[in-house]
């Protein structure tokens, strides 16, 4: 652990002596923004060194590092670079559902699939209730909620109660691949993340819908709610799909430098798809499970050709994550948002439990798999951007609850997850079968 911190601090060091000595590092320019992804590669990986010394999940050292340089604290990374960084993002996720998607053998996880919608279909609407229900009785003391008519307080609530409830797959991912875990445990999280993050953007789109109808919408899309469902999610799959052959044909073909072109895909998808109102998470996940169940592509090999990018790309992204997350906004609200937080964690153990239960799950399944979905991040972040866009009156200050509820779950979920796979006895299992193999 020594060495990772002391390197750490070097980097910070360096990073602060190159700030105060030349200003113009931090302006919105291409050097940088240079600047800024080669501090995050080097310190964020460090800092994932030191964390995983003492046990603990790499990704939190990622997202603290980023909490430390970003605007909030040291401003090593200010505001503008991280925005100028959000192309990251896009590619962060791609590859990030691609894995998810080459992970998932739908022949092996037939047997589960009972159970994955069973946990789903509990947990969900049990989180929405309780978090959409606390937010409605807490109205009179959220600005943002006491000057509302009771129909727009429901209205609010609900849609509130949706983003609260989402989960993430980028995290549980992450988890996964860094712990090297297998099980039914691991097969769990991933399916039912995955499946509760799909119905959590069907159900944000159909309750969007309704508080436009109710407060009128500014800077909405002049495509309706259920069109532009339909092509998100469809189309999304469609262009999925297309890409899972091109991928295919590419590897089986040539075969050199995979990861150079899985990159420029995601980058393509998270790009292009923004404006054809398509999701890089429903295209790259859809790739995934292509290449898995339709065109011969296994999963590990999947993973070993994009293996070469994911270390820095995973180490900005979850970098940047943090660099975004509010202590001001935290700091002010977090009373409520503690509360929201241990109500979710509540709902989703309550889900797992029963849903765990009425399938027969593994003991194992049945006691960890409540700890692997309180990770929260990426598909409430672009909710709440969302709501803060499209009403100005509201959703501004519910960005800011959102923001700090998921504060909390991005920096305590990871290491809850990895303390379940390893007491679950799953980490490490995919390496020793890969091993024997």
């Amino acid at each position: 652990m020594i060495r990772p911190l002391a390197l750490f601090i070097v980097v910070l060091a360096l990073m602060g002596s190159a700030r105060a000595f030349a200003p113009a590092v931090g302006a919105p320019g291409s050097t940088g923004v240079a600047l800024a992804v080669g501090f995050l590669v080097l310190a964020a990986i460090q800092a994932g060194n030191a964390f995983a010394a003492v046990g603990l999940p790499r990704l939190t050292g990622y997202l603290l590092t980023g909490l430390l340089c970003g605007p909030d604290v040291l401003d090593y990374v200010n505001a503008r670079m991280v925005a100028s960084l959000e192309i990251v993002n896009g590619v962060a996720v791609g590859l990030i559902a691609l894995s998810a998607g080459s992970e998932i053998n739908i022949a092996k996880l037939r047997p589960r699939l009972r159970a994955i919608l069973l946990v789903s279909g509990v947990a969900i609407p049990l989180a929405i209730l309780l978090c959409g229900g606390f937010c409605f009785l807490m109205a009179p003391r959220l600005p943002f909620l006491a000057g509302m008519l009771t129909a727009q307080r429901v209205t609010a609530a609900v849609t509130l109660g949706v983003v609260f409830a989402s989960l993430s797959p980028a995290v549980a991912l992450a988890i996964l691949s860094e712990t090297g875990s297998a099980g039914p445990l691991s097969e769990m999280v991933l399916g039912v993340v995955v499946l509760a993050d799909i119905a959590i953007i069907v159900l944000f789109a159909l309750v969007h819908g309704l508080a436009t109808s109710v407060f009128g919408a500014s800077g909405a899309d002049s495509i309706h709610p259920i069109a532009q469902l339909f092509i998100e999610i469809f189309g999304s799959m469609l262009a999925g799909a297309v890409m899972a052959w091109l991928l295919a044909q590419f590897i089986k073909r040539v075969g050199t430098q995979v990861s150079l072109v899985v990159v420029a895909l995601c980058l393509v998808s998270a790009e292009v798809g923004a404006r054809l109102h398509l999701d890089v998470l429903i295209i790259c996940l859809t790739a995934g499970l292509v290449l898995e169940n339709a065109l011969g592509i296994s999963g590990e090999v999947v993973h070993r050709e994009i293996a070469p990018a994911t270390l820095p790309i995973f180490a900005v992204f979850f970098a940047l994550a943090g660099a975004k997350l509010h202590l001001h906004d935290l700091a002010t609200l977090w009373p409520y948002a503690l509360a929201i937080f241990a109500l979710r964690a509540a709902s989703l153990a309550a889900g797992a439990r029963i849903g765990t239960t009425l399938a027969q799950s593994e003991p194992a399944v049945r006691r960890w798999l409540s700890l692997g979905l309180v990770p929260q991040a990426g598909v409430s972040v672009g909710l709440a951007q969302l709501l803060a866009a499209h009403f100005p009156g509201w959703g501004a200050s519910a960005r800011a609850l959102i923001l700090a509820v998921i504060t909390i779950n991005e920096l305590i979920g990871p290491v809850l997850l990895r303390f379940a796979l390893v007491k679950s006895g799953e980490a490490g299992k995919r390496e020793s079968s890969g091993a024997e193999h």
